[in-house]
């Protein structure tokens, strides 16, 4: 489809899908630096798009009335408010038909198809660029983080801990639900292994408001002079900059998974009740990235938000697995 000028984009709702759409606005930008790429991101995603270089500019998603036009818009989520939201944006409006919303776009991709595929999420955000030219190909997402915040977050650090000493970074939460979070005794337990082994190793547990509670508890069970916690207390932004100076990450399925992807990070990603083929790390250019840790269990992956049952697919994922798989990533990061 021939588009020149400026494209609007609707941004993800989730961190995590916002991280992955970065790599399809690269693969994007790559064939077609000459476009101008215009996101429209709630408040939650907006910094992931700022720290985009292929994004030229963020804004609030259009109401129906704006008066804002573009050559073409591209709807990533496939809610019906997402494209009624987009329709007065441009004559070309595309994205995925679902929910009811195809009075509202113009190019629409079959939903049922591409999930019958059984592909990685970043294949969704490719093929909804590919309408714009077909050469797009899903990049590895990348972030820029500014010299300031980075600045604030090299102060933080020296503030938590001694210079030379290494840093794990631990995000206990998920914001999809409680079934995709590893037990807070296993992580307690985790903790309490490492201390006793690392000497030198601190952890930062990272969060946002709504899973502060879940960092609050590790520290509370385990009081350690090298156990520090920030959650709930830093932006988006500055989160990441903290979290580009650890050393590696232990985490969830989550947003920071992805982040910490984007960040280029190693470390391990915690997997139960969702599905990696489908949402698991992308690996970065060097190939050193996330590594995902999962037991087989007759019931997962459920892709439920609250286990039914006995959490089986987080619980029979041990500490001491865990723990054996850092120590070996530690020494090979020697």
């Amino acid at each position: 489809m021939p588009v020149n000028g400026r494209l609007y984009v609707r941004g993800l709702n989730w961190i995590g899908d916002a991280v992955l759409s970065v790599g399809a606005l690269q693969g994007l930008k790559k064939v077609r630096p000459d476009i101008r790429i215009v996101v429209g991101a709630p408040v939650a995603t907006a910094p992931i798009y700022r720290l985009s270089a292929s994004v030229e500019e963020v804004i609030a998603p259009p109401s129906l009335l704006s008066r804002e036009r573009f050559d073409a818009a591209v709807v990533l989520p496939r809610s019906f408010r997402s494209a009624w939201e987009s329709f007065s944006t441009s004559s070309v409006r595309i994205g995925y038909a679902s929910e009811g919303r195809s009075l509202f776009l113009t190019r629409r991709l079959d939903y049922q198809h591409w999930k019958s595929a059984h592909r990685h999420q970043s294949g969704y955000y490719e093929l909804l660029l590919t309408e714009i030219d077909p050469a797009v190909r899903f990049e590895a997402p990348r972030l820029q983080l500014s010299e300031k915040s980075l600045a604030e977050a090299a102060q933080r650090m020296r503030e938590l801990v001694p210079e030379g000493d290494r840093v794990m970074a631990i995000n206990p939460g998920a914001f999809y639900g409680r079934a995709k979070t590893w037990p807070t005794h296993h992580f307690v337990a985790l903790l309490n292994t490492l201390m006793e082994t690392e000497r030198t190793l601190h952890a930062i547990l990272f969060s946002g408001q709504g899973d502060r509670p879940l960092a609050e508890e590790i520290v509370r069970r385990f009081p350690h002079p090298k156990v520090h916690s920030v959650a709930g207390e830093l932006s988006l932004e500055q989160s990441a900059a903290l979290l580009s100076l650890c050393d590696f990450l232990v985490t969830n399925d989550s947003g920071m998974m992805h982040l910490g992807g984007a960040l280029e990070k190693r470390g391990i990603a915690l997997f139960g009740p969702t599905d990696p083929v489908s949402t698991g790390p992308v690996s970065p250019p060097s190939g050193l990235g996330m590594e995902v840790l999962s037991v087989s269990t007759s019931c997962a992956p459920c892709l439920l938000r609250e286990c039914p049952i006995d959490h089986r697919c987080m619980e029979q994922l041990s500490p001491a697995l865990v723990s054996s798989r850092i120590l070996t990533l530690l020494k090979e990061m020697s």
